[in-house]
């Protein structure tokens, strides 16, 4: 999927086929009329003697112009964030969840896999703090800021 967004933010129509395929029913798009729009676009974009590239990309495609490959931008502008974010989640759920914490009950999991995004800058503070608290070198729980 990464490289067919890549080659349609390069306005390529064949090399971008998967993710035109995969998003032209969902957006109810026609997909001669996404030819036609990613054409004319291109060609606009290379008479003006610039590159194509995302800043051409937006300041040459407008909404009213260019309505079908608008909506698709719209989507491939977006997919990067949303998988990244997707693919971080089940990374952290596979360091937390190991094979040896299989049989824990989705409380603690949920506890655990919450605790996993705690810096662990603020876990030495925390520790910091308690062993000075133990040592009776300060009197005050932990509370304030972190200087």
């Amino acid at each position: 999927m990464g490289i067919s967004v890549d080659n349609f933010f390069q306005l390529k129509f064949e090399e971008s086929q998967f993710f035109i395929d995969h998003y032209q029913g969902l957006l109810d798009l026609s997909k001669f009329n996404i030819q036609s729009e990613m054409t004319v676009a291109k060609n606009i974009i290379l008479q003006s003697g610039n590159e194509i590239n995302y800043n051409t990309i937006k300041q040459n495609i407008s909404k009213s112009v260019f309505p079908n490959l608008y909506k698709l931008l719209q989507v491939a502008i977006t997919i990067p964030i949303s998988s990244a974010t997707c693919e971080r989640s089940f990374s952290a759920m596979r360091k937390v969840k190991t094979w040896l914490r299989t049989s824990m009950l989705q409380e603690k999991f949920n506890n655990s896999s919450i605790l996993h995004w705690i810096p662990k800058s603020f876990i030495s503070y925390l520790k910091h703090r308690i062993k000075l608290l133990e040592t009776g070198m300060i009197k005050t729980p932990i509370v304030g800021s972190l200087t």
